[in-house]
């Protein structure tokens, strides 16, 4: 049964592809285990297919591989984060972590007080990291994702109630344009669960509120 959800999904995924790209489309043995791994950790199919799309936003696809920033990033917004491989160790240096870190405290302090004071426990968790990084040579890097990964959820859970009222509608009225060509083609759940991640990505795009997570 498991191959079974497996070989759908895929086939939803090549699927969404050949229609976005006009022309036929397979997977690589390197997108095929790309889509294996999503499938795995229980990534929905719409958050998928709604990842796509926005990569294609961004300019012609060539292959799953390339929208992979675009599915992590919904995958890592809104309230109830999904699982989502680890990063491998050490792959970002601790002094370009530094500056990431710093560019999101600077945005996020400027929006607080008023309605960016949402953003307070997050920058929280940015100070601790940042006395972290700034002592250690060696961090544990185990401790180091997870603090990392609390701060985008925390972003992610906050960053609707800091836009104006009519800059959220405007994202809400966007994301259902984008989820509109799945409707029918995935189950009602999971398509509310991938509007509400676009919400919140597009959310902190005009925020111009950095990622810690994925760098």
């Amino acid at each position: 049964m498991k191959s079974l959800e497996v070989e759908a999904y895929v086939e939803a995924i090549e699927g969404h592809l050949r229609a976005r790209r006009g022309s036929d489309h397979i997977l690589s043995p390197r997108d095929f285990a790309l889509a294996r791994e999503w499938h795995a950790a229980g990534v929905p199919l719409a958050t998928v297919l709604v990842g796509i799309d926005r990569a294609f936003e961004s300019g012609d696809v060539t292959s799953l591989a390339y929208c992979r920033r675009r599915v992590e990033e919904l995958v890592s917004s809104g309230s109830h984060p999904q699982p989502r491989p680890a990063p491998p160790a050490e792959a970002v240096p601790l002094d370009e972590l530094g500056q990431i870190l710093q560019a999101l405290s600077d945005r996020l302090a400027r929006l607080s007080p008023g309605p960016g004071a949402c953003f307070e426990p997050p920058l929280r968790k940015i100070r601790e990291v940042q006395d972290l990084v700034a002592v250690a040579g060696r961090p544990n890097w185990d401790y180091l994702r997870r603090k990392l990964r609390e701060i985008d959820d925390d972003v992610s859970a906050a960053v609707l109630q800091a836009l104006p009222a009519e800059v959220l509608a405007g994202l809400r009225a966007e994301a259902e344009l984008s989820v509109e060509r799945l409707k029918g083609r995935v189950d009602e759940h999971s398509l509310a669960d991938a509007l509400a991640r676009y919400a919140v990505q597009r959310g902190r795009e005009c925020l111009e509120l950095p990622r810690v997570s994925l760098v």
